[in-house]
């Protein structure tokens, strides 16, 4: 470890390996560590939820998921710890202007032996957004608190002391402000491309504009928990400040995995069953391509539904689904 003098206080700063930042001890002052100057915009989310209403949080949310125990909350908290996890803030506004081409349907020849042909017409487009991006300051982020929307309204400014005080634990920040910007830039390029594509089939050019008026560095408050029920442990993350369930692993009764492989198969029969008899109607009674069209469609739309039975029934070998 380094150490650098602290420019608002002259107290010794020791830099902890791979950051990016540091906070003064005697006078909590955020520090850059690559240029040496204050960092103003570091904030933090109070801690609003302690273990014990966190937990009744967990408990509650998780007794009304589908399949889960009814005696859940009866369950024995057996690890717990709080951790301030640091995020930058960036707050992007975007332009863009976009040209694609679009798919357009063109029905020909008469009823009975109708064609179908696909027209590619050019399209033009604007798009004007403005939205935070949340970046992980730290590698070590948990991928579920990684897609987290964060709320940040009562923000107040970095204080070691109360994170101390509630005995909670600090993760250093270990991306610089730059880096940041770029990639919260790059999501909101794909962003922009993904709103352009809800208008055409592809993108054949697209010129964006892409601004950062405001960054800040916040702290939020994560509980993990791990807490047991029967023989089995099961891990969750809460957020602190607003008391919401990030992510929460619990047991699935038997019964309620039973019943969702059941209705997997019937949705898998039917939706197969119909299907094909659709497409049997239409490449020999019908002669036509809409009752062949319909019924792919419709079986694979069957098909879909019944995998996702599947996966519920068969998600986590050790029978316990996630949920967030």
């Amino acid at each position: 470890m380094t150490q650098i003098k602290c420019p608002n206080c002259d107290g010794q700063l020791i830099i902890p390996k791979q950051s990016s930042t540091v906070v003064c001890e005697y006078c909590n002052t955020t520090v850059n560590v690559k240029t040496g100057k204050i960092l103003k915009e570091n904030y933090f989310m109070k801690l609003q939820y302690d273990l014990e209403m966190a937990t009744e949080k967990m408990y509650s949310w998780g007794t009304k998921q589908l399949g889960a125990p009814k005696g859940l909350n009866k369950s024995k908290v057996i690890e717990s710890k709080l951790v301030f996890w640091p995020f930058w803030v960036v707050e992007v506004e975007a332009e863009a202007n976009y040209t694609g081409v679009q798919k357009k349907p063109d029905f020909r020849g008469s009823s009975s032996q109708r064609t179908l042909k696909w027209n590619n017409i050019t399209e033009t487009g604007e798009l004007d957004m403005e939205q935070d991006i949340f970046i992980p300051a730290n590698p070590d982020t948990p991928e579920p608190l990684k897609e987290y929307i964060i709320p940040t309204k009562r923000k107040e400014y970095f204080n070691k002391d109360q994170i101390l005080e509630v005995r909670g634990t600090t993760e250093p920040v270990q991306m610089e402000q730059t880096v940041a910007i770029q990639k919260a830039k790059k999501v909101m390029s794909d962003i922009l491309r993904q709103e352009a594509l809800k208008e055409v089939d592809s993108i054949t050019r697209i010129d964006e504009k892409l601004e950062t008026p405001a960054v800040f560095l916040v702290s939020i408050p994560i509980w993990h928990i791990k807490y047991c029920y029967k023989i089995r442990n099961y891990d969750a993350l809460v957020d602190g400040a607003s008391g919401r369930i990030i992510h929460m692993k619990f047991p699935r009764k038997m019964a309620f995995r039973a019943m969702t492989l059941l209705s997997g198969l019937l949705h898998l029969a039917v939706g197969g069953g119909f299907g094909l008899l659709l497409v049997y109607l239409g490449l020999t009674a019908s002669d036509g391509i809409f009752p062949t069209a319909f019924g792919i469609a419709f079986g694979l739309g069957m098909l879909g539904i019944s995998l996702r039975f599947f996966r519920t029934a068969f998600s986590l070998r050790a029978g316990m689904e996630e949920a967030r």
